[in-house]
């Protein structure tokens, strides 16, 4: 399916790859004179993942660690508050999701190392719109997070149990759907929606009042859930075991997710629009234990061959412009490159939560958490 067109200098507690870098992927003398960063500084390591499940190269680097002799230990976790905190406490992880929509919170957070770029063979050859995404980027201009995969933002459903799947996000508050659906413990993707349906055009900026409107209208819709859920994997793992019937928000990578467990699920959008697009990245924490693997590793999944089999696997569009041509005829038509092409990352990927410091007269992501405090404490 096409893409919905219409998203420091950190605590030294362990090492880092490089002293800085630049927006344009420059960096410093010094960390110039490391050079290119190589796969035999992971040989005999252990790295430590935390985030998103498929994000990690599991599957598609499983040759490469096999060759270099790493091993990689996975937590699999979507709710960004709790990995922002696992971080911040220093528990020991090398690598971590970093998704657009809470890249900056991240970044503000100063829970990762900077990324040099120069130091990174395959990174000039990411798309334009992700090479040059400020999202991925700190107040000081420094890079801290490497796009690994990107798509649109489907719900997910199981196809045998829901005949006529939803038209609009609204229509989960009905009785109809009573105890029939997760979703995740995030407000980014509902009230964003939500304010769409109610003809708020400028969402995810909101007034205070189109807020209120919006949790009247969120309350409804959780008191219907089942459950929040903690992953997309536990997503599945509900649908595929019957308990539900729909996941809000999903994503594509749910389908080969189901399907290795024996089950089928289908993807769909909501009527309103934009529904956005995203894309998720690999960052390192600012207490890796080994830097330089943890870079190296980063590398090898942005690499063609890689990028063309994590695409595959999660149903993600790639981020290297040389692994379509290694995508299966299937996978070629599935996403609209020319957007991330161009560079085109205002209409790709519409932010679906407002900024900490909103405009005059606008809500901020604090004003956002505080009102889905008082929508769960209603459920």
């Amino acid at each position: 399916m096409a893409i919905l067109g219409g998203a420091v200098v950190i605590a030294a507690c362990g090492g880092s790859p490089t002293s800085s870098n630049t927006p344009s992927g420059g960096s410093d003398g010094a960390a110039a004179a490391q050079g290119p960063v190589k796969a035999s500084a992971c040989q005999g390591k252990s790295l430590a993942f935390i985030g998103l499940a498929g994000e990690e190269g599991d599957k598609a680097l499983k040759g490469w660690r096999a060759q270099h002799g790493v091993s990689l230990k996975i937590t699999n976790n979507a709710d960004w508050g709790e990995v922002i905190g696992a971080l911040k406490t220093g528990q020991p992880y090398d690598l971590a999701t970093i998704p657009y929509k809470e890249a900056q919170r991240m970044i503000g957070a100063k829970i990762f190392q900077p990324i040099p770029t120069d130091r990174l063979p395959n990174w000039q050859r990411l798309f334009p719109a992700f090479r040059e995404s400020n999202l991925l980027r700190g107040p000081d201009g420094k890079v801290y997070g490497v796009p690994i995969a990107w798509g649109d933002s489907p719900y997910a459903y199981v196809p045998a149990r829901v005949p006529d799947p939803p038209k609009s996000i609204l229509d989960l508050a009905k009785p109809a759907w009573k105890g029939r659906f997760v979703m995740l413990d995030d407000p980014s993707f509902s009230f964003f929606l939500i304010g769409r349906a109610l003809g708020y055009d400028k969402s995810p900026l909101l007034t205070p009042g189109q807020l209120d409107q919006v949790k009247q209208r969120a309350i409804g819709i959780v008191k219907n859930a089942a459950a929040f859920s903690t992953s997309y994997q536990d997503e599945t793992d509900r649908m595929v075991a019957g308990d539900v019937d729909l996941a809000v928000d999903g994503w594509e990578a749910m389908e080969t997710f189901a399907k290795e467990k024996g089950g089928t699920l289908k993807v769909g959008f909501f009527r309103e629009k934009p529904s956005g697009g995203w894309w998720d990245g690999l960052a390192i924490p600012a207490n890796v234990k080994d830097p330089e693997c943890a870079l190296a590793y980063v590398n090898a999944v942005i690499s063609a061959p890689a990028q063309a089999k994590i695409a595959t696997s999660l149903v993600s569009g790639v981020v290297n412009q040389d692994a379509v041509a290694g995508l299966p005829a299937s996978m070629r038509g599935l996403y609209d490159y020319g957007p991330v092409q161009s560079g085109d990352t205002a209409s790709q990927f519409s932010a679906s939560s407002p900024p900490a410091q909103a405009p005059s007269g606008y809500t901020s992501s604090d004003d956002w958490s505080q009102a889905w405090k008082e929508v769960k404490a209603s459920k």
